[in-house]
Order: C-alpha cells, then structure tokens, then sequence
C-alpha cells in the first residue's frame, strides 16, 4: 500500500513540475526522485 500512495504523490509532484513550466526531463527527475525517496522509506521500515 505505501508504494502505491508514494507512485501517486511521485505522479502528482511530476505533474505540477510539468505544469509550473520545467521541461520534461526535469518532471521525469522529479518522478524518480520522489519514487525513490517513497521506495528508500518502505525499505528502512522494519
């Protein structure tokens, strides 16, 4: 459930970086970093 909600949010972040006029390798970055970042969370979790 959490990557799933940390998919979302990355999806979303990519989005407004997108919108607020980044181009889009820099959306794709910021996708990545927040899914990574989501991924990172779920894995120290015990």
């Amino acid at each position: 459930m959490g990557m799933v909600v940390s998919l979302f949010l990355a999806l979303a972040a990519m989005t407004v970086s997108y919108a607020l006029g980044q181009g889009g390798p820099v959306a794709g970055l910021v996708f990545l970093t927040v899914l990574s970042v989501g991924a990172a969370i779920r894995a120290v979790q015990p």
